[in-house]
């Protein structure tokens, strides 16, 4: 049997499948999450796996049946298949620099994707009115609900963190396009919200409290990412490929075998866990490791993507200047209030994303 490729670049389930890449099965996953719930959010850190667990849900729902033959929701369940208007969209957006613009580019995705479903909506509309019409359109025209995907859902708030006023703004602007998906819940068979951190989810006040947070559910813990079984049973012949490149290396003379190896490499790449019984493993760092067949050169994980997000650094430097004397008597001047609530902002993305870290 022909070895399955590794697909380390960002690559869709459908070419994954079609191209005969590697890929963990977690279809049983995304079964029992349709049939329990109908409306999801998920929080995973970076290049964990979130945006091809969109696009699978996207081929299941465009009941493209023969991209999961073999897999377990095509041989042990009794899914049906039943195709659904499927709305994608991606919020990791360049044009998030001003409140104006970010408005301007979701109504270019809402419009576009009236045109692909053949529906008509008012550009004059504000983005939870052509969310609504987009919705009721789709319903009336298939008479079956669409299923809503939205990938980085996030992105406009931590990549302005640092200009609180932006970050702020763009969080209305966000509330009041998820909180659409609440009051045309009718209109919606299944909807998948996913970004890095919860924080920005939870600041939205009464938004889109009909999702269910599935992030810290046991039964949903490795929906993303390798569980050590799936590290086992995906990658035993690299391991066997990648043990004989270590013993030729000079710089490393591995001589250990396949046990040392696996302990290794879960000691390198640590774990995480979202309370469940497995520790999970990065996927990205999983792959780029039997890609290069080698540990990294220096003493950090430079195929892993960091805990902390790139601004961590400028948050932390103005908590060190913070007058902690006139935050407790309540006279905090403007910038030192504006750096409290960067600290806090920070402190709970980061604390969000570093405690499913599990130290081995």
């Amino acid at each position: 049997m022909e070895q399955k490729k590794l697909s380390v670049g960002d690559r869709s389930f459908r070419s994954i499948i079609l191209g005969n890449y590697l890929y963990a099965d977690k279809t049983k996953y995304i079964y029992n999450m349709l049939k329990n719930y109908n409306c999801c959010f998920l929080s995973r850190p970076r290049r964990f796996g979130k945006t091809l667990l969109i696009k699978t849900i996207g081929e299941l729902f465009k009941g493209e049946r023969q991209l999961f033959e073999g897999l377990w929701i095509d041989t042990e369940s009794d899914y049906g298949f039943e195709k659904h208007p499927v709305l994608n969209f991606n919020m990791s957006y360049s044009e998030t620099d001003t409140k104006s613009r970010l408005i301007a580019r979701i109504k270019d995705d809402l419009r576009d994707a009236g045109k692909r479903q053949g529906v008509k909506i008012s550009s004059r509309s504000t983005c939870d009115k052509m969310m609504g019409q987009l919705l009721e359109g789709i319903y009336e025209k298939s008479g079956v609900g669409a299923v809503v995907l939205v990938d980085e859902y996030d992105a406009p708030v931590i990549d302005h963190i640092l200009d609180l006023k932006l970050a702020s703004d763009n969080c209305k602007v966000l509330h009041d396009f998820y909180r659409s998906m609440k009051t045309n819940i009718d209109y919606i068979h299944f909807a998948l919200v996913t970004g890095i951190t919860r924080f920005a989810m939870t600041s939205m006040d009464s938004g889109p409290n009909n999702f269910k947070d599935i992030s810290i559910l046991a039964n949903f813990a490795g929906i993303c990412g390798f569980t050590i079984g799936e590290l086992d049973s995906l990658f035993q012949d690299r391991f066997e490929e990648t043990l004989a490149s270590l013993k030729t290396n000079k710089r490393i003379a591995w001589n250990a075998g396949f046990k040392a190896l696996k302990n290794k490499i879960l000691e390198w790449y640590d774990g995480y866990n979202w309370l469940g019984d497995e520790h999970i493993l990065n996927p990205y760092s999983i792959l780029n490791f039997f890609d290069k067949k080698n540990f990294p050169h220096t003493g950090h994980q430079q195929d892993s993507h960091p805990t902390y997000p790139p601004w961590s650094n400028k948050i932390l430097w103005n908590s060190s200047s913070l007058d902690w004397t006139d935050i407790l008597s309540r006279k905090s001047g403007k910038q030192n209030y504006l750096n409290l609530r960067q600290c806090l902002y920070f402190s709970t993305a980061a604390i969000w994303q570093s405690t499913a870290r599990s130290q081995r």
